[in-house]
């Protein structure tokens, strides 16, 4: 029963490419009752798998000579992620509506909103096909269709520069596919046996090269050092496309699939050292380009490549032996998805309203409340205040992470992730004193909006109990 309402929700996601051929009116008809019908199945399949929690393996194509080619996962790790980005999207695309009508003073959209939710639902799907993934191959398969949405949403505007940074999006994770999962497929026919349970199964060398090849791949993905310039440049997108790569899809992927790498490979603790040391140049590039910031969406767009950092120190607790570190990932991922959609749709409310998003230039947030709460619980929570989820999965993080106190590099990082933490909140308090704190004119916000920013505000404030009881983390 579960298999079939996961099916049905990633068809009716697929389903949602029609919408290219529609009209605005019509998009907006065709794409919301898809688009909440694929997430209610979802809630439904997860509700019912945290009822009775078991892993099914579902094989739909077999190969005599390859083995397993195609198939479902459904465990604790997909459907948990799943359950994520399909609630996270949801409000992302229902923002959208309005977002991408022709009342946005930033970029007025007429006759666009079908080529813009026939990509994102492609992405949508791909991504929830991507979790729930059996095989290495199939995991290529649709890494490969996210870059390829993720090119569609992020040239969307058509001008030099969005086709340019569309272009490095679809060519830095392409470059980590080559790398990671040609590699992984190789192997796979080199062993019969394309499953990810071979990957348990190498000896300890071939683990350790095909570790450092997949999390090439993750690390493209989730734009770590030195693969990062594509996710600030990829701001050219719309927002609500923005919101959904940074906070449900892309990025996050690159950390769920080196959480599963881990899972079923158990690699060498060798792997630890160059890992952390690209997590440690990560953040540093992070922490030195948050005060330089004047663009909303650029200032999110290094945070996020700090906090998918964050996740992967909790991976690598977990290459360390210490399996606690796939739910510090797993907490801090569910944690950033909300708050950090919350500050991409408050920016993009900054575009529709204001028609910039530069931060030097917008005042009086005070006079909109929605927009100053939102901005405001948006930055702090991404620095690590309380009471906000990525406080509690930081905390879990060094309540947890025995291992890596007691190596150098170790410490390295974890030093770093709180300096990280301090830096984001000086720039954050700054730019809410300069933007809320101010004199300006009250913006009349559309109740779609508004709903949108309050149900992240919601959930930013209780994810972290969310995943108290389905990560049983705590």
């Amino acid at each position: 029963m579960i298999f079939e309402l996961i099916t049905l929700s990633i068809i009716l996601a697929y389903a949602g490419a029609v919408c290219f051929a529609l009209d605005d009116r019509k998009a907006d008809t065709v794409m919301l009752p898809l688009l909440w019908a694929s997430t209610i199945l979802q809630i439904v399949a997860g509700v019912l798998f945290y009822s009775s929690p078991s892993t099914t393996h579902v094989k739909l194509l077999v190969s005599e000579k390859f083995g397993e080619v195609y198939g479902f996962i459904i465990d604790p790790t997909s459907v948990f992620t799943a359950l994520v980005v399909s609630s996270a999207g949801a409000i992302f695309l229902t923002y959208a509506v309005r977002y991408m009508d022709d009342k946005n003073i930033g970029h007025p959209h007429r006759g666009q909103k079908g080529r813009f939710y026939g990509w994102m639902m492609i992405f949508l799907g791909s991504t929830l096909t991507f979790i729930y993934s059996s095989t290495v191959l199939q995991m290529l398969i649709f890494f490969e269709l996210m870059s390829l949405a993720c090119w569609g949403v992020v040239g969307f505007y058509g001008s030099r520069k969005s086709e340019r940074s569309a272009l490095k999006a679809l060519l830095i994770p392409n470059f980590g596919a080559v790398v990671g999962f040609y590699t992984a497929v190789a192997f796979g026919f080199k062993y019969g046996d394309l499953g990810l349970k071979f990957l348990g199964d190498l000896p300890g060398n071939e683990k350790l090269i095909l570790f450092i090849c997949l999390m090439i791949a993750a690390f493209t993905k989730s734009a770590q050092f030195p693969f990062y310039s594509w996710i600030p440049d990829a701001m050219v997108a719309p927002t609500p496309a923005s919101a959904f790569l940074h906070g449900a899809a892309m990025v996050e992927m690159g950390v769920y699939l080196l959480v599963r790498v881990v899972q079923f490979m158990n690699p060498p603790r060798e792997a630890f050292y160059p890992m952390v040391a690209i997590l440690s140049l990560t953040l540093v590039i992070a922490i030195l380009a948050y005060p330089k910031q004047t663009d909303a969406k650029r200032l999110l767009a290094y945070s996020t490549i700090a906090e998918c950092a964050i996740m992967y120190a909790g991976v690598a607790t977990a290459v360390l032996g210490h399996p606690v570190g796939i739910k510090i990932a797993l907490f801090q991922l569910m944690n950033h998805a909300y708050l950090k959609g919350l500050a991409f749709l408050t920016a993009g409310a900054f575009t529709y309203y204001y028609g910039t998003l530069d931060m030097t230039k917008i005042r009086g947030l005070k006079e909109t409340p929605i927009l100053a709460y939102g901005w405001a619980i948006g930055l702090l929570g991404l620095a690590g205040l309380p009471p906000f989820g990525i406080f509690f999965s930081k905390l879990y993080l060094f309540l947890n992470a025995g291992p890596m106190y007691s190596s150098p590099l170790g410490a390295l990082l974890l030093t770093l992730i709180l300096v990280d933490s301090v830096i984001l909140l000086a720039v954050g308090l700054r730019s809410i004193n300069m933007m809320v704190f101010s004199d300006g004119e009250g913006k009349k916000v559309d109740g779609i909006v508004k709903g949108a920013l309050t149900g992240l505000i919601l959930l930013s404030l209780v994810s972290a109990y969310i995943g108290y009881f389905a990560l049983g983390v705590m």
